[in-house]
């Protein structure tokens, strides 16, 4: 039995699939839509994306699906879930373990995309960069997520 609205459930995981890209999504993204008139906070969940954009271009960054790095993003959905349940008013666990799921998925495919990838290296890291951020910001549209 889902302990969620189905469309919390359905936030954490589109959540969960952002973070899978990009990690510093899971928690960032919820914690944007409560900066407003917070600008350290804004500030510092920006830079946090940025710099994880930034990083994620340099060769030899361990891959996202080896074990450490892939517990760390699946831990960063959790994160995110439950900041996302907290701004909604939802069950944290249920909504944490939804976008901790999402995120193995998430970054296998987006290996398998970049490495199937026939273009410049360049503008598929853009491209993926585009769609994550894309889906965080779905994710937590017309939220207030909780920061405290």
């Amino acid at each position: 039995m889902l302990m969620i609205r189905p469309s919390t459930a359905v936030r954490a995981a589109v959540l969960g699939l952002a973070t899978g890209s990009r990690s510093s999504l899971g928690p960032c993204a919820p914690l944007w839509s409560r900066a407003h008139g917070r600008k350290g906070l804004l500030c510092s969940t920006v830079l946090a994306v940025a710099g994880e954009l930034a990083m994620d271009k340099v060769p030899g960054m361990p891959g996202r699906t080896t074990g450490p790095v892939l517990a760390l993003r699946v831990l960063s959905g959790a994160v995110g879930g439950g900041l996302l349940a907290r701004g909604l008013g939802e069950r944290v666990v249920p909504t944490a373990v939804i976008a901790a799921l999402a995120v193995p998925a998430s970054a296998a495919a987006g290996v398998g995309w970049r490495a199937g990838w026939s273009g410049p290296a360049h503008v598929d890291a853009v491209l993926e960069d585009t769609a994550a951020l894309t889906l965080a910001c779905l994710a937590v549209s017309g939220t207030r997520a909780a920061v405290s």
